[in-house]
């Protein structure tokens, strides 16, 4: 296991050891989310903040979109603060119709997937919703190789710069906005 993966580890599992005990101490409970435990993604009864951001890692570097632009993207769409941001509450649909933590359409996700999935699965599987964003950001970047206007075109589906493109595909220092366990 190379180093950066053993951090990444390390991180995680510190993690899960904070959520453990902030449990017992917490009146407010998280938001849980355990119906991934049998695709092996995230750990059962894992914080929404905590499936977003294993997957948001996973697949940013699986399709290599910079982590900046998949963090600001998710920040943008659904206010995503963070692993530690424990009221995240993904399950949203915006007034065009886009679902779910990245705010994915219906009809896009059919486009990337390949498959026609529900509008309820679309909204609330996490893993999905995500994956299918950074296929998405992927095939963008590679028509236009350019991370601003692929962000314009991610936000209205045209390929054009806007202060959304601008704020995600140059904000580098995306952990700014990010909730901490202070």
């Amino acid at each position: 296991m190379n180093t950066k993966n053993f951090l990444k580890v390390l991180y995680l599992s510190a993690c899960i050891g904070v959520i453990v005990l902030l449990s017992g101490m917490n009146t407010e409970q998280p938001t849980f989310n355990s119906k991934f435990e049998d695709e092996g993604y995230g750990l059962p009864n894992s914080p929404t903040s905590l499936l977003m951001y294993e997957h948001i890692e996973k697949y940013s570097t699986q399709y290599d979109i910079p982590k900046y632009v998949a963090y600001n993207v998710a920040y943008k769409e659904t206010t995503y603060r963070g692993p530690f941001d424990w009221r995240y509450n993904p399950s949203r649909i915006s007034c065009v119709g886009a679902l779910g933590p990245m705010q994915i359409m219906p009809s896009t996700s059919d486009w990337i997937n390949k498959v026609r999935h529900p509008r309820q699965k679309i909204m609330n599987d996490v893993r999905l919703n995500v994956e299918t964003s950074m296929k998405l950001l992927r095939k963008l970047h590679n028509k236009y190789h350019d991370w601003v206007i692929v962000c314009g075109c991610y936000n209205t589906g045209r390929p054009m710069i806007n202060d959304y493109a601008r704020y995600c595909g140059s904000n580098k220092n995306y952990k700014s906005k990010w909730l901490s366990l202070k």
